[in-house]
């Protein structure tokens, strides 16, 4: 038996290697991972306006009237709005409050408008801020309650008319109106 020398074996060897290196190459293993996806849709936004500001009859001669914040006869009485939402929410309010009632070309000046806005559906709770007439104006309040749990937000408003000594008769009317959504917070 002829046994090739160490120089052959080596050469053979080599070109064993060369020739199945390409078949032999190794792969990474696949790494992988993954995440939830998740979101949570608040409870719709709904308001109502239960009561409008209404200043009944007023009397020659012509004097200011101012509504009260336990004025709520038929006749005469706060406007009082109610908002249902998503618990521990953060609302953005818009309030327009006109600066005048009107009755054709006649007007009756509004002034000394607050809102008295809370959680509590009573008179004589809530935080009281005044608002500007004849414009928008914007707050920011926060829902009671928990998360995921349905709430409501109460607001009152009430202002003072200040006919003129001469004024008009006819019935006068105007329009105030609240927006509401929440902030994203």
């Amino acid at each position: 038996m002829i046994l090739p020398d160490k120089r052959t074996m080596i050469c053979a060897l080599a070109l064993l290697v060369s020739v199945h290196s390409g078949a032999i190459a190794q792969s990474s293993p696949t790494q992988t991972a993954s995440t939830q996806v998740s979101a949570r849709v608040f409870t719709p936004l709904a308001i109502t306006s239960n009561e409008a500001l209404r200043f009944g009859n007023l009397f020659s001669p012509f004097s200011a009237k101012t509504i009260a914040w336990t004025d709520n006869a038929a006749s005469s009485g706060r406007a009082r709005f109610t908002i249902t939402g998503e618990g521990g929410a953060e609302l953005a309010l818009s309030i327009t409050v006109p600066a005048s009632i009107a009755a054709g070309v006649h007007e009756i000046p509004l002034s000394a408008v607050e809102l008295r806005h809370g959680t509590t559906d009573a008179d004589a709770s809530g935080t009281t801020v005044a608002l500007n007439t004849g414009g928008s104006n914007a707050l920011t309040v926060t829902m009671g309650g928990a998360a995921m749990s349905s709430q409501s937000y109460f607001l009152r408003l009430r202002a003072t008319a200040t006919p003129g000594a001469s004024q008009a008769s006819g019935t006068y009317t105007g329009t105030i109106s609240v927006a509401v959504n929440y902030t994203g917070s």
